[in-house]
């Protein structure tokens, strides 16, 4: 079943007297529990289209349809609670709050969404076992290495239960070793939970682990490749 379809997407930023066209007509569409690559270099447009993915921008033209819906009709507030809900986010630096604790942060998701506390903690506390961090849930951000960082990111991600997981350059930050057991987890939670998965990298061996991959060169799709 179709999870999410963009038509002929087009996006642009004007950098002083110069417009940028960075998506040119983008369109392609992701099927429920399919796990893709979108590849492409810098200034290939690839970000951009994460950030419309996960309606953190807003395309100047064309379709976005998310479980049939038109996007493009929703609300603000609609957006926001779409965002909260069916999209996890992960990205290079972790973004993780220093202040909190491992388990404080992977709450967050679950604060906004009004869940008492006592099944914010369990609910967090079960998705740091699942990707192995259950004994690090005290531990603040600094007290982490870098993997460790990047895997309280994705349980923060996966905490609510979303249909999509938007990864930008999630081992980008990390060595070659502990980015492949990055990756090996989000293989595992794809295999295991279904969980519609768009990997934004620039790097082949990544992009070469997943069933699928989009090519993305100069604001288009150069190629969309399927494994075998």
């Amino acid at each position: 079943m179709t999870l999410l379809k963009l038509e002929n997407i087009k996006k642009s930023f004007n950098l002083g007297p110069l417009q940028v066209n960075v998506l040119r007509g983008v369109s392609f569409e992701v099927k429920t529990g399919e796990m893709l690559a979108i590849m492409g270099t810098s200034g290939s447009g690839k970000s951009t289209l994460m950030n419309i993915i996960g309606f953190l921008d807003q395309p100047d033209s064309g379709r976005y349809l998310l479980e049939n819906r038109e996007t493009a009709r929703l609300s603000d507030s609609e957006l926001s609670a779409i965002r909260n809900k069916k999209i996890g986010f992960v990205f290079q630096q972790f973004n993780l709050l220093g202040r909190l604790t491992a388990l404080e942060n992977v709450c967050i998701p679950l604060v906004y969404r009004g869940i008492p506390e006592k099944e914010q903690k369990s609910m967090s506390m079960e998705i740091l076992e699942k990707v192995g961090m259950a004994d690090r849930a005290g531990h603040k951000p600094m007290e982490l290495s870098g993997g460790q960082q990047q895997r309280v990111a994705i349980a923060r991600a996966l905490v609510g239960s979303p249909s999509i997981l938007l990864a930008d350059e999630p081992t980008g930050a990390l060595d070659t070793r502990v980015g492949q057991e990055i990756m090996n987890l989000f293989l595992e939670l794809n295999s295991t939970r279904q969980i519609t998965t768009l990997i934004i990298t620039h790097d082949p061996r990544i992009a070469a682990q997943c069933p699928g991959t989009i090519l993305m060169q100069d604001g288009y799709i150069a190629d969309r490749e399927e494994s075998q």
